[in-house]
């Protein structure tokens, strides 16, 4: 039976939460396995909390935009979600520097090359994280302190 295409829990218990895939293909199994985890992973959620969406080795042709993932996974509609970080596909050649952040209502979207330039821009931007409480082992073989 083919492992699921994701991983999804708390990158910083209760303030960021964090998706990443290891393989490009996503199923609709991954992407209902996905929505069920984040609604059952965010349903107490009773604070402000950020998003991290790890898909450098997802096969995508172009980004997702803030208002198609609102229409599509029902957390990104969260009242207390703030920021969502997410890290482009290897494969697209975009530069996503140029992009302007999305924003609708209080949620904002950035979209970075890599995992350390969305930890540094959210270690800049939001106050009050627990940083020394992150899971170093949730993205393996990524220097997340510099």
């Amino acid at each position: 039976m083919r492992q699921p295409n994701f991983k999804l829990g708390w990158f910083i218990p209760n303030q960021i939460a964090a998706l990443t895939h290891p393989y490009a293909e996503i199923t609709s199994d991954d992407f209902m396995g996905i929505v069920q985890t984040g609604q059952n992973l965010l349903a107490h959620v009773e604070n402000e909390f950020h998003v991290i969406i790890d898909n450098r080795f997802v096969g995508m042709s172009s980004l997702a935009s803030l208002g198609q993932m609102k229409q599509a996974i029902p957390y990104m509609n969260h009242p207390f979600l703030r920021w969502i970080a997410v890290i482009k596909p290897q494969n697209l050649t975009l530069n996503v520097s140029d992009l302007p952040i999305e924003k609708d209502g209080l949620v904002c979207l950035k979209n970075f090359t890599d995992l350390p330039e969305a930890i540094k821009f959210l270690r800049e931007t939001v106050s009050e994280v627990q940083w020394e409480d992150s899971d170093a082992a949730f993205f393996p073989n990524i220097n997340l302190n510099g």
